[in-house]
């Protein structure tokens, strides 16, 4: 790999780490001066990657940096995790609220995201978008047990995470995204039809043109793996819709969608040829866990339990 390409594949990664663009323009210009050095010193093209390391490592070690450095800044972000689990047994035990008291580990990811000050307003909208719908999404359920048809609200996920995209489709993308759920419920509650989630089909063009499921690979987007992903996808709303109408069991069968993710981890894993560490599957099977014993054995109270999985399995395999 010589200099050019190097430093091509390295902007690609700190584009793919969302790095901003000064960012990305000191570190490729300070890269850019490493490898000259190194030429100087006859380190050649082939061996760049072996003294510099690979553009991936680079970009994701810088990433951790500043990761780090921001909660060593942020007092609120290294603290969030102790106040969620005190918060959490408080409402727990002195109210009983085991679920969904559950909901405020959702603090930690929330700030962390809020606590990065080189974001713009609209990424951390879009940021926030799947924590926010989660949250409305059960606080919903819960309280009134509506969970039909209150998980179209998980469709302000794409449509905020497509306006921080430059796709030229992005403004009619979004709408499309928020206005045909819209219409869906609305149908639901004042002109009913039995099919009335076929309104869902108009989405199909408006997801192809503005690119709704990306993924990138070596810094490239892989457009094999976004069609498959978009069928599974598609394929699991379908099931959604199809079960969820027969047997009404909106919740907790919304859970089925966990297994997007772990589709997408899996196949990620074939296209870069590599091995993915099974702690990424965790917090899927968690989730999966605590909602199955929770619902179906009223064990909320324990089930929270399986959420320990996830630091368990990442201390073994450590």
């Amino acid at each position: 790999m010589n200099k050019k390409e190097y430093l091509q594949e390295l902007e690609n990664y700190l584009n793919e780490f969302e790095f901003d663009k000064e960012s990305i323009s000191e570190i490729i210009e300070e890269y850019d001066m490493i490898i000259e050095e190194a030429q100087e010193n006859n380190i050649y093209d082939e061996s760049l990657e072996e003294r510099i390391g690979t553009p991936k490592e680079i970009a994701k070690n810088l990433r951790k940096t500043e990761v780090f450095n921001r909660v060593k800044e942020n007092k609120l972000v290294a603290l969030s995790p102790f106040i969620s689990v005190i918060l959490f047994f408080v409402l727990g035990f002195g109210f009983g609220y085991w679920h969904p008291g559950w909901l405020v580990f959702l603090l930690i990811p929330i700030t962390g995201i809020l606590s990065e000050h080189k974001y713009k307003s609209k990424t951390i909208v879009s940021e926030l978008s799947p924590f926010i719908a989660l949250l409305v999404f059960l606080l919903i359920g819960l309280i009134t047990d509506t969970w039909h048809p209150t998980w179209a609200i998980f469709f302000i996920i794409p449509a905020s995470a497509i306006l921080v995209d430059n796709n030229k489709y992005k403004i009619i993308t979004s709408v499309s995204f928020i206005l045909i759920p819209l219409v869906y419920v609305l149908s639901y509650y004042y002109f009913p039809f039995e099919y009335n989630w076929f309104i869902f089909l108009l989405l199909i063009l408006p997801a192809y043109y503005g690119g709704v499921i990306t993924f990138k690979i070596n810094g490239k987007r892989n457009e094999r793996l976004e069609k498959y992903s978009a069928i599974v996808l598609f394929s699991l709303v379908i099931i959604y819709l199809v079960l969820g109408t027969i047997f009404s069991i909106w919740h907790p069968l919304w859970i089925i969608f966990l297994l997007f993710p772990i589709y997408v981890i899996f196949a990620s894993k074939k296209e870069l040829n590599t091995s993915i560490p099974i702690v990424a599957y965790t917090p899927f099977i968690a989730v999966i866990l605590f909602f199955v014993f929770g619902h179906f054995l009223n064990g909320y109270h324990w089930s929270w339990l399986f959420f320990l999985i996830i630091p368990m399995v990442a201390i073994i395999k450590e």
